[in-house]
């Protein structure tokens, strides 16, 4: 995926072609932060919309981390609805991390996003990232000694869902465009647009970056052009290396557990070359994990090891142990019932009918009243009975799982080890998460189990 070499404005045949190009079919929204990137969007979604017939909507977020923020949404809104698009705000509200902010207000937005398609009907999201933004995101990652994951930087489509809710698609139509046509197709338009102040921010490591980049293609050093060739070879290195890790998984006798775990065989894990280990150890431990970040493959192929020689071992939120002739991939306990650094997940009462992501591993609907949901724990184990002794995997594999209770007694587990009722349902998400078709967002860091459409506006 090379950037476009005309200059000018991006023209209303060019994003239709797009369009065609990624399957756009159906109602569909538009991200609009008001600045110039997203107005392009806007305008060619506007245009396409009124050659079409489609229905189109623009979300704007509104984070609201600077007094200008709320005014800036208005302005948005002002410009989406006077190009005939629908138009809404969503807002992030809620305490604000002090640390990893801009992560944090990523997450955030993304679930809003998705939670906004979901409820007003919306099947797709298109963003208007560019060329520029890719190449940025490409050497920032490489300056991080990224492996061909990180390399492949954004994917054109991609999946994703807010929290427990339904996956929609976002497209991303115009990362073959450079940000100089963007801008000259919001200014051949005469469209205003805001300048978000961070942009010109050095403390930002994405500005500086885009400083560097430019001085660097105007000394002829690195072109743009070439770091959009490196993601896109990155982008088929990946599945590759994706599909080689789900056969390897096939090959070692791979299963994955109702409550949330994952095994091999262990002379099969025993037999793996370090490369091959490190890769499938790496993505079977960030399945099982809930955790938003996959752990380094060479940390992950010597906890394998470790496990082989002496057991067990523990990393990124995630605990492998050896037991009998399985090799067992499973949630630290400690990740979930606290230890420093990491507080444990409390008990929650949703509302009966409530659908929830609970520590990004399980997706559990509650349809009764007065339920309480939290983590298993040894005193739950130890209510399970005769039916801990029908649990195939490690003893730890129980304490980490959800739990029903009313009137503080155990009336359901997660995997289906004890139910008393029909009025709790868990579904592990260790599949999907090794498979990695979906992305689950989340309204923030700690933020375990969304209500379902919260922060709409």
């Amino acid at each position: 995926m090379a950037a476009d070499c005309p200059a000018g404005p991006v023209t209303d045949e060019e994003f239709a072609s797009r369009c065609d190009d990624l399957n756009l079919s159906g109602p569909f929204a538009v991200a609009v932060s008001g600045g110039r990137d997203s107005m392009a969007l806007a305008l060619l979604a506007a245009s396409y919309a009124r050659t079409t017939g489609a229905r189109v909507t623009a979300f704007t977020v509104d984070h609201g981390l600077r007094p200008e923020a709320a005014d800036e949404a208005r302005r948005a809104a002002g410009w989406c609805e006077s190009l005939g698009l629908i138009h809404r705000t969503l807002r992030w509200e809620g305490e604000k991390p002090t640390a990893g902010l801009q992560a944090a207000a990523r997450e955030a937005r993304y679930y809003l996003l998705a939670a906004a398609a979901e409820t007003s009907g919306v099947n797709t999201i298109l963003t208007g990232h560019s060329a520029d933004d890719q190449a940025e995101t490409v050497f920032m990652r490489l300056a991080r000694g990224a492996g061909p994951r990180g390399l492949a930087a954004m994917d054109e489509e991609s999946l994703i869902a807010a929290g427990a809710g339904a996956p929609v698609r976002l497209l991303r139509p115009l990362l073959r465009f450079s940000r100089a046509r963007l801008t000259a197709t919001v200014e051949a338009a005469g469209q205003g647009y805001v300048d978000d102040p961070y942009n010109d921010d050095p403390a930002f490591e994405r500005i500086r970056t885009r400083a560097l980049l430019a001085a660097l293609e105007e000394q002829g050093l690195l072109m743009q052009r070439a770091l959009l060739k490196t993601a896109e070879r990155m982008r088929a290195a990946d599945r590759r290396l994706e599909a080689q890790c789900a056969d390897l998984f096939r090959r070692a006798a791979g299963c994955f557990y109702g409550w949330g775990g994952a095994a091999l065989q262990r002379s099969a894990a025993a037999a793996m070359g370090s490369e091959e280990a490190g890769a499938l150890a790496a993505r079977l431990l960030h399945a099982v994990s809930g955790e938003a970040h996959r752990p380094d493959e060479d940390a992950a192929a010597a906890a394998l090891d470790a496990t082989l020689a002496s057991g067990a071992a523990t990393l990124g939120g995630a605990l492998i142990k050896s037991l009998r002739d399985r090799v067992w991939f499973l949630r630290e306990p400690a990740a979930v019932l606290g230890r420093a650094g990491a507080p444990a997940i409390g008990e929650i009462t949703p509302a009966a009918g409530a659908v929830l992501n609970w520590d990004g591993r399980f997706i559990i609907e509650v349809s009764g009243e007065n339920i309480a949901v939290a983590p298993l724990g040894e005193a739950g184990s130890s209510a399970l009975g005769f039916r801990k002794d029908l649990f195939a995997g490690p003893p730890e594999g129980l304490l980490a799982l959800p739990a029903a209770y009313r009137n503080g007694e155990l009336i359901a587990a997660a995997g289906g080890l004890f139910t008393s009722t029909g009025e709790f349902a868990a579904r592990q998400l260790a599949s999907e998460r090794f498979r990695g078709g979906i992305i689950r967002f989340s309204p923030g860091p700690g933020f375990r189990s969304p209500p379902h459409g919260a922060g709409l506006s």
